[in-house]
Formats: structure tokens, C-alpha cells, sequence
């Protein structure tokens, strides 16, 4: 558990609650007749972003370009669907970051709108086909484990999330207000359902607190030893904790899905906070507003 308590604790640049602030939003684009669009159609998406949108090919895998990138740190990529893609805004200021999404969701609509794929702009997309893409290595690992029924239910949902810098001192203050407030983001997330099947769906047989978790903490120590109860995804087997000797520490931690998690960027200490759909634009700084009113309050 040492490990993880000096991860989130040592060699830290202490900064202020949404001192700095990043946005992750997933949409999953339609064709024409309203149903997702092909893989091939999603290429065609990528390719014009990069060479009429000042984008530039990032990570290409088995001949698929899977995420692209821009010269002020932006990410688009796959999401697990074929339809699903994510845009990962660059840290920084709340507002510089906010105005920066909304920016750059405009320039993925109109560059989808020229290839025929139209944003839905909900969190869930009803169908029966099969959406899985394995855009990496470590996706590729999880359809192993999880196998491809349960990995599917992943594919055809859609979320917005926020990491939001914390000082050491705050940081299980706020992840416990976050938890008192916790009814507020389930009651518009109708991913939950998708979740919980999911878990209960995968051939791994994940500890049912992996995905949710515990909403209250006395300190970061238990923190930690919460986290330590969940397996290490080691190939496509799940190893307990205290029998990895070389724990990728970012990559342990991304594989526990709770609602409100600590993340560690460089010398940043953050929160994740997860639970929120994939809705219109209009809906973001609404869901922005809820989180820095819980925890400025």
C-alpha cells in the first residue's frame, strides 16, 4: 500500500482546487439513416481532421489511424466504438479549457458533417450492432478478459468527464463531498445500467465494488487500502496487489472505475469525476458548474 500512499503524496506541486482543470467527452457519431457509423466512415472523419483541420495522425494500429492530435496538446481517439469518439482537451484553466472543448467540438461536427456523421448527443446508443474497436494493446487485453459481450456494452455509451486539480491537504475532502453529492450525477446517468451489467457481465469476475466504489474516506491511507482490494489486470489475468512486484501505478488505477478517483499528472494531484452522460453542449457547463460548486462549497 506504501507504494500507492508515496504515488499520490510525494513529490507533489501543491495546487489549488480547479487550479487546473481537464474535460474528456465522448460522442457517438450517426449516418444519414441514424445508425452509427461504419469504421470505414469513422477513418474518413480522422483523416480530414488531420489534413484539412491542422490535426496530425498519432497512434495507428493494424492500419487504423486510432487517435490524432494537435500542435496545443489535444487528443481525439476511439472510445472502444467503432461510432464512439473522444476528444481529450489539454489541461488548464477551467474556462481557457471549456472554451477550448466547445471550440473544437464545433470543428469535429463540421468536419463529421462532411463525411456523413452527425453527433448524437445521447448517452446511450440503442443498437444490436456490433461496435467493438480495439485500438491498442490494452484494450486488446481487456476483450480477452472480459470477452466481447460484456465489452460490448462499453462500446455503445458515451460520457463527459472532468479532472480537477486538488491540494494533497483537500484531497479526501473533496472526494467525500463528491460522494455526499453522488445522487445528483447518478440521477442523470443512465450509463449505470451499462456499468453494472458489465461487471456482472465479464468473464473476469471483478470484485463488484470496481466499478462505483466506496463514496467516504478518513484519510488517504484507507484511500489506498480500498484501492489495494481490486486485482492488477497482469496480460489477461487478474493478480492480487500484494503480489505485483512491478505495479504500473497509472495503469492500475485506470482499470478501478469509481465514480470520484484520484489521478496523478506529473507533479498535479486531481480528482476524476466520472458519472456524468453525454448530452447536448448546452448540458457542459452545467455539469462543469455542478462539480466546482460541490467542491467550493
Amino acid at each position: 500500500m506504501k507504494r500507492l500512499v508515496d504515488y499520490f503524496s510525494v513529490g507533489l506541486r501543491e495546487k489549488g482546487i480547479g487550479e487546473t482543470m481537464g474535460m474528456e467527452v465522448e460522442t457517438s457519431f450517426i449516418d444519414e439513416s441514424g445508425r452509427p457509423i461504419t469504421l470505414e466512415r469513422s477513418q474518413k472523419f480522422l483523416l480530414l481532421l488531420c489534413n484539412e483541420y491542422g490535426w496530425f495522425a498519432g497512434k495507428v494500429r493494424n492500419n487504423l489511424l486510432t487517435s490524432i492530435f494537435n500542435r496545443n496538446g489535444n487528443r481525439i481517439l476511439y472510445e472502444l466504438g467503432r461510432q464512439n469518439i473522444e476528444l481529450s482537451s489539454a489541461p488548464g484553466d477551467s474556462i481557457g479549457v471549456f472554451l477550448n472543448t466547445k471550440e473544437i467540438l464545433e470543428q469535429m461536427y463540421e468536419a463529421g458533417t462532411r463525411v456523413g456523421a452527425f453527433p448524437l448527443f445521447q448517452p446511450i446508443l440503442n443498437t444490436e450492432e456490433e461496435l467493438l474497436v480495439i485500438p491498442d494493446e490494452r484494450d486488446a487485453i481487456w476483450l480477452e478478459l472480459d470477452g466481447r459481450d460484456a465489452l460490448e456494452l462499453l462500446a455503445r455509451i458515451s460520457a463527459v468527464q472532468f479532472t480537477v486539480s486538488v491540494p494533497l491537504s483537500k484531497a479526501i475532502e473533496c472526494l467525500n463531498k463528491l460522494g455526499e453529492k453522488v445522487e445528483l450525477f447518478l440521477e442523470d446517468y443512465p450509463q449505470e445500467e451499462y456499468w453494472n451489467k458489465y461487471i456482472w457481465r465479464s468473464k473476469a469476475k471483478y470484485h463488484s465494488m470496481r466499478y462505483g466504489g466506496p463514496l467516504f474516506f478518513s484519510c488517504l491511507e484507507e484511500y489506498c487500502s480500498e484501492l489495494i482490494r481490486h486485482d492488477v489486470v497482469i496480460g489477461s489475468k487478474l493478480v492480487p496487489c500484494n503480489q505485483v512486484t512491478n505495479l504500473d501505478v497509472p495503469l492500475y488505477l485506470r482499470s478501478i472505475w469509481w465514480y470520484f478517483r484520484l489521478r496523478r499528472y506529473d507533479d498535479s494531484l486531481c480528482i476524476e469525476v466520472r458519472p456524468f452522460g453525454r448530452w447536448s453542449d448546452d448540458k457542459l457547463a452545467e455539469q462543469m458548474k455542478l462539480v466546482f460548486s460541490i467542491l467550493d462549497s
